[in-house]
């Protein structure tokens, strides 16, 4: 049935950032740096190695966010060994789709998808993949690093084991965590941490190599850690900072404090939750990753990832109520709760729940990362697209980056609702 009902989807692009960073266009779009140009020779010039300490930042993420694996210590989620999901492959002109450019000239999807660092695309309507687009040299078996896009997938275990009564998310962090007493999660709620609304002293400027950020990365393992932290050396010390439920305040390191309260709650490593509970149910076409602490705790503030179609089976399985492959893999009313339970960030016509970002004017939601990751799910429209990207800074590839994408996805779906 057509539907002619076009959206404004701009502030998709606005949140969810991990890190942030001055903004600057330092590579010019002719000239900017691929995947090929990086980590060629024996040894590689100095000015093309990638590691441990550049590998998220502009131009070495263009190399650095499909090879996390040969950078820092990583993780395996198992696929398990059931069968893999089908996503049919209906292909539909989504790339000739004209949109306006950063210039105000008509061009098309594919242009977009150029001038904004993609590294991998793919839009899936109905069940159906409708566009599947490889860049910069990424492949259907290349992985990707999600960065904050992670956080979701830990979020939806603690809405697992709530529902099956192991997980009380209105009991404190200290019930479960008692090493948390004393710091900043003392009196805190697990829905506090779901919800980033813990009263906590964090700072994540990456202009700052004396931030938090700089140590707690450190600690999970994603940069350079010469005094030898791990995860949870570094979470009971972080500092108190205000009331608990007061503000929306985003700190990457909830997400790890909420991990190891499942793993608590649960009595089950944090790998194989991810594996079981949830990358083995979605069928999955091959094993996903994820960086690893020193005590070998994934990191799922930032260190997840996979191929670019099994995070569509991962929104695929959201949009669809929890369920995909014969399986009920997250509570429908879990979902149900992200999409209407939603608390205001003070991001304009923003809101979060349980580690999704909400958008209720669009009736909504997504896993989002910093750099241009991005699951985003239409329930309206019955539409999930994905975008992985490498931009050259963490906060955008344009100053007008943010509005040309949000004319690029409402191009989308106006298509898909034309059908």
């Amino acid at each position: 049935m057509k539907r002619s009902r076009r959206i404004s989807v701009a502030i998709l692009f606005q949140a969810g950032a991990v890190f942030t960073a001055a903004f600057t266009l330092s590579v010019n779009a002719d000239e900017r740096a691929n995947e090929t140009d990086f980590m060629r020779g024996t040894p590689p010039p100095l000015d093309a190695r990638v590691t441990k300490a550049n590998w998220f930042t502009g131009p070495y993420n263009r190399w650095g966010l499909q090879h996390v694996r040969q950078i820092a210590p990583t993780i395996e989620i198992s696929r398990g060994d059931g069968p893999v999901y089908p996503l049919p492959s209906t292909p539909e002109p989504i790339t000739a789709l004209q949109v306006e450019d950063l210039d105000g000239e008509t061009r098309t999807i594919a242009d977009w998808l150029e001038a904004s660092y993609t590294d991998g695309f793919l839009v899936l309507y109905n069940g159906n993949v409708l566009a599947e687009v490889y860049m910069n040299s990424m492949t259907k078996k290349s992985y990707h690093n999600y960065f904050s896009m992670s956080k979701s997938l830990t979020g939806n275990l603690a809405g697992i084991f709530a529902d099956r009564g192991q997980l009380d998310i209105e009991a404190k962090i200290t019930d479960y965590v008692p090493e948390m007493v004393g710091g900043a999660y003392e009196g805190a709620t697990v829905r506090q941490v779901l919800d980033m609304t813990v009263g906590i002293d964090y700072s994540e400027d990456y202009d700052d190599p004396e931030s938090d950020v700089y140590v707690y990365s450190a600690a999970a393992n994603g940069t350079p850690n010469p005094k030898g932290l791990a995860i949870y050396d570094v979470l009971p010390k972080l500092r108190s900072g205000g009331a608990h439920g007061a503000t929306f305040h985003y700190v990457t390191a909830n997400t790890d404090a909420l991990g190891w309260i499942v793993q608590r709650a649960s009595d089950r490593h944090l790998a194989e939750l991810l594996s079981t509970e949830i990358w083995s149910k979605l069928g999955a076409e091959r094993d996903a990753y994820a960086i690893a602490d020193l005590n070998g705790i994934p990191w799922m503030g930032g260190g997840f990832n996979s191929t670019l179609r099994d995070a569509a089976r991962f929104g695929l399985m959201m949009l669809q109520d929890g369920a995909i492959n014969g399986h009920q893999v997250v509570p429908a009313s879990y979902i149900r709760d992200i999409r209407e339970n939603a608390i205001k960030t003070g991001y304009p016509e923003t809101s979060y729940r349980n580690h999704w970002w909400v958008y209720p004017r669009l009736d909504a939601f997504a896993a989002q990362g910093v750099a241009g990751q991005r699951i985003m799910i239409f329930p309206d429209h019955d539409l999930v697209i994905v975008k992985l990207s490498s931009w050259p800074e963490l906060s955008g590839y344009h100053k007008e980056g943010r509005a040309y994408d949000q004319r690029a996805i409402d191009a989308i779906i106006h298509y898909v609702d034309e059908q």
